[in-house]
C-alpha cells in the first residue's frame, strides 16, 4: 500500500474570528473574560491570580443618629448630584410610630453632612425634620434600600426609590413573618418630595437594603432584593428530596417601566466554599461609571459563628451573572471596639471624589449581629456612616509575584492610537512587558515583540507601553484582530486601554 504524506493546514481562518471590539474604552480585568488559552505553552496563562486592592479608610464615623431627635441611623445611598454630596437615609425616631423614616443629608465635601429643615413629613406632630418620605399610601415603616438617578424616566420620576414596608398599620399586633410586606417603589422630581407607585414590586418583606438600577444596555430596570437559597436538594428518578435552607441570598428582578416585575431567581448565593454558617445580608449593586457594560455588588458575607459582616468583590459584564474571582475581604473590619469592628455593610453605588478617586460609603457597627454566639461588650453597640476611598479601577487585578507571570488575551479590535496601563507596583522589581500577536499568524507583528518593548516599572493609572520608544501604535493596527501577550512581575494589572 501506498504511503500518503498528509499535509495539515494549521492556518487559522481570519473569517472565523471574531474580535471583541474595546474601542478607545477602559476595560477591567476583573475576571476571565478577556484571557485565552494561546497557542503553544509559551501562551497558556501562568504564574498569575485575581488579587483585591487596597482601600484608604476614613477610620471614623462621617454621620449617625442625632439624639434626642433620631435614635439611630440605617441604611443609606450617596449620590454626587449637581456638585453636592446627598444622602438619603434610614432613621428611627423616638415618640413616634415604631419604625424607620427616609431622611435627607447633604455635603459640600462628602465628609461632613448636614440635616436641612424641609417641612415635608410631619412626625411626632411636627414638620420641622428633614424626613422626606414615610411610606406614602399605606405606609407604615419603609425600610429604604437604595435611591438612584433613571437617565429613562418620565416627567417628573428623575429619582427612583426602591423600599420594603409592611402590609397595613395592623402589622405591630402580628408575629413577625416574611408573609405581611411588600417590596415597593416611589419617585421623586427632586429626591425630596416622594410618591409611592401604587403597585407593589414583590408580595413578600425584603429586609436589608435591597437595590435597583436602570441597565440601558439592557433597556430595563434591574432590582436585587433578599432572598433565601437552598442546599442538599436531591432529584433523581423516583428520589425526591427537598433541600435545606441555606441561608440569605440575593434575588433578581427586572422590569421595563418599574412597576410591574418578573423574577428571574437568585442572582448571588454562599456556596460550600463560604461554609455553611455563611449567607449573604445585602448586594450593595454598583455600576461602574468608567467602564462599558461593568457590574460590581459589594455584598456582605454574615459569619453567624462571629456575628460578623465581611464585604467581598463580585463582578457581572451583563448585569445577570456574577462571579467571584477573589473571596478576601475587601473592606477590613476595624480593630476591637472600633466602630465598625463587627459590621461593614456597604451602601450601592460608586461616588467619585475626583477623576481619579472613587468612594464607597458604608454602614457601621460596632457589635455583632443578632443570633451569633454570646459575646459580652462593655458599650452599648452603635450603627454609623463611614467610607472607603480607592483609586479607579483599583478593585481587582491580575498579579504575579517576583518570579513573573503571563497572559494572552483572545482576539481584539481597537480604535485608539496608544495603549495605556494601570499598574500597581508590589515591589522594586515590578514590570510589564507586552507584545501584539498577530491573530492571521501567531506571531508577534514586527516592532511590537516583547524585545521592542520598553518595560512599565511604574506605579500608574495610566502607564504608556511604549515599543522601540514610541507610544503611537502604527495606523493600520485599528480595526485589525490583534491579541495583546503581557508579562507581569511583582505587580497587579487592572485595566487596559487603547486609548485615543
Amino acid at each position: 500500500m501506498d504511503n500518503f504524506n498528509l499535509a495539515v493546514n494549521t492556518h487559522v481562518d481570519p473569517r472565523r474570528v471574531q474580535p471583541v471590539d474595546v474601542g478607545a474604552d477602559r476595560h477591567l480585568l476583573v475576571d476571565d473574560f478577556f484571557l485565552a488559552m494561546g497557542r503553544g505553552h509559551e501562551q497558556y496563562p501562568r504564574g498569575i491570580a485575581w488579587t483585591l486592592g487596597t482601600v484608604d479608610k476614613h477610620d471614623a464615623p462621617l454621620f449617625e443618629g442625632q439624639p434626642p431627635w433620631e435614635e439611630g441611623s440605617a441604611w443609606l445611598t450617596v449620590l454626587k448630584d449637581d456638585g453636592r454630596y446627598r444622602m438619603w437615609y434610614n432613621s428611627y425616631h423616638p415618640k413616634a410610630r415604631s419604625g424607620l423614616f427616609l431622611s435627607y443629608a447633604e455635603s459640600g465635601d462628602g465628609l461632613e453632612f448636614t440635616r436641612r429643615e424641609l417641612g415635608l413629613v410631619e412626625v411626632a406632630g411636627s414638620a420641622r425634620n428633614n424626613v422626606v418620605f414615610d411610606g406614602g399610601l399605606a405606609g407604615v415603616s419603609p425600610e429604604s434600600g437604595n435611591v438612584f438617578i433613571d437617565p429613562n424616566a418620565l416627567d417628573g420620576e428623575r429619582y427612583k426609590l426602591i423600599y420594603t414596608d409592611w402590609w397595613g398599620p395592623e402589622i405591630a399586633e402580628l408575629p413577625f413573618t416574611h408573609n405581611v410586606g411588600m417590596l415597593r417603589g416611589a419617585a421623586s422630581p427632586d429626591g425630596l418630595r416622594w410618591t409611592r407607585y401604587y403597585d407593589n414590586f414583590l408580595g413578600k418583606y425584603c429586609d436589608s437594603q435591597n437595590s435597583a438600577c436602570w441597565d440601558h444596555t439592557l433597556g430595563r430596570y434591574v432590582a436585587y432584593h433578599r432572598a433565601t437559597a437552598e442546599h442538599a436538594a436531591l432529584q433523581a428518578g423516583s428520589v425526591s428530596i427537598r433541600g435545606e435552607r441555606r441561608g440569605r441570598a440575593v434575588g433578581r428582578l427586572e422590569s421595563v417601566d418599574y412597576r410591574n416585575w418578573e423574577s428571574t431567581g437568585i442572582a448571588l448565593a454562599a456556596d460550600f466554599h463560604d461554609t455553611l454558617d455563611t449567607d449573604i445580608y445585602n448586594s450593595a449593586y454598583a455600576r461602574y461609571p468608567y467602564s462599558p457594560n461593568l457590574h460590581f455588588m459589594f455584598p456582605s458575607f454574615y459569619r453567624h459563628y462571629e456575628g460578623t459582616f465581611e464585604v467581598q468583590v463580585c463582578t457581572s459584564r451583563d448585569n445577570r451573572t456574577w462571579f467571584r474571582a477573589n473571596r478576601d475581604t475587601f473592606i477590613p473590619l476595624g480593630a476591637p471596639g472600633n466602630f465598625d469592628c463587627f459590621i461593614v455593610s456597604v451602601a450601592p453605588g460608586f461616588v467619585a471624589v475626583d477623576d481619579d478617586t472613587l468612594a464607597l460609603y458604608y454602614r457601621s457597627g460596632d457589635g455583632p449581629h443578632g443570633g451569633s454566639k454570646p459575646i459580652e461588650l462593655d458599650y452599648a453597640p452603635r450603627s454609623r456612616v463611614s467610607r472607603v476611598t480607592f483609586k479607579r479601577d483599583r478593585i481587582v487585578g491580575i498579579e504575579a509575584g517576583a518570579e513573573g507571570g503571563r497572559f494572552i488575551t483572545r482576539p481584539l479590535s481597537f480604535s485608539g492610537t496608544r495603549l495605556l496601563v494601570n499598574l500597581e507596583a508590589l515591589g522594586p522589581e515590578a514590570e510589564l512587558t507586552a507584545q501584539l500577536v498577530s491573530v492571521d499568524s501567531g506571531e508577534p507583528i514586527d516592532g511590537h515583540a516583547f524585545d521592542d518593548c520598553r518595560p512599565v516599572r511604574a506605579d500608574a493609572l495610566d502607564g504608556a507601553v511604549r515599543w522601540g520608544g514610541r507610544d503611537r501604535l502604527p495606523a493600520d493596527l485599528a480595526g485589525r484582530p490583534v491579541q495583546l501577550h503581557v508579562r507581569l512581575r511583582a505587580a497587579r494589572l487592572y485595566a487596559f486601554q487603547f486609548a485615543a
